[in-house]
């Protein structure tokens, strides 16, 4: 072996004794990294996954309820599989639209603790605002079926969806009507107008409700879908 080699041998030895322990610490931190977010990203994905066959499995044993409420089998898996998703897939959407079913369910039966329970519980979690609105509206109207139509207003208050107005208002204007409070009642359902002319959309129902308490419906026009030659 040639001056230059030995050489060339002794200058990778030094470098290794002064820089290669950095390096191989660097390299390990680097592959670490990657590995955990392989693992994340396949974690993830698994976790999806699995939530999104127990939330269809859910959907089935709910469905299969709707055909027949007696159907003892059907309203176990749809306890099973919601209960799993609410505990082992909390940060999921899914868990919100298990606890959407199992309120369903509860008012199917006319269990209206078990469905507030439910609604609750997507109030208290990290959800799309129209989760926690649809569960805002059906809370309401399981605490008015309940009797308690000072707590239903007070859950209706807690939403401010502007999307959700006109079904909100609507709602605020049948349990006021039903305390009693007419004016409030009134104002109530052309908050709900108000928007819906704003939307061109029309609400027959609330036309009826509307007269019914001395209101003139607006006339609301639907926007053509053929625009007009210029």
């Amino acid at each position: 072996m040639s001056t230059h080699d030995d050489e060339q041998i002794e200058n990778l030895k030094r470098f290794w004794q002064d820089y290669g322990t950095p390096i191989l610490v660097g390299a390990s931190i680097a592959l670490a990294v990657f590995a955990g977010w392989r693992y994340w990203q396949q974690d993830g994905q698994q976790t999806a996954a699995m939530a999104a066959n127990a939330y269809q499995a859910s959907q089935d044993a709910y469905q299969k309820l709707a055909a027949n409420p007696e159907d003892k089998t059907a309203n176990t898996d749809l306890q099973r599989e919601a209960q799993k998703l609410m505990q082992d897939y909390t940060k999921t959407p899914y868990a919100a639209n298990a606890a959407l079913l199992l309120a369903k369910r509860a008012i199917d039966l006319k269990d209206f603790k078990e469905a507030e329970k439910q609604l609750r519980f997507v109030l208290t979690q990290k959800t799309d605002d129209g989760f926690k609105s649809i569960a805002t509206l059906r809370l309401a109207s399981v605490l008015a079926e309940a009797g308690d139509t000072k707590a239903a207003l007070a859950a209706l208050n807690g939403d401010t969806n502007p999307a959700f107005t006109p079904s909100r208002e609507e709602l605020r204007g049948d349990l006021l009507k039903q305390t009693g409070d007419i004016v409030g009642a009134q104002k109530a359902y052309q908050a709900a107008t108000k928007v819906l002319v704003e939307r061109q959309e029309q609400r027959p129902l609330l036309e009826m409700k509307m007269a019914d308490v001395g209101l003139e419906t607006p006339e609301i026009k639907r926007a053509s879908p053929i625009k007009e030659a210029s």
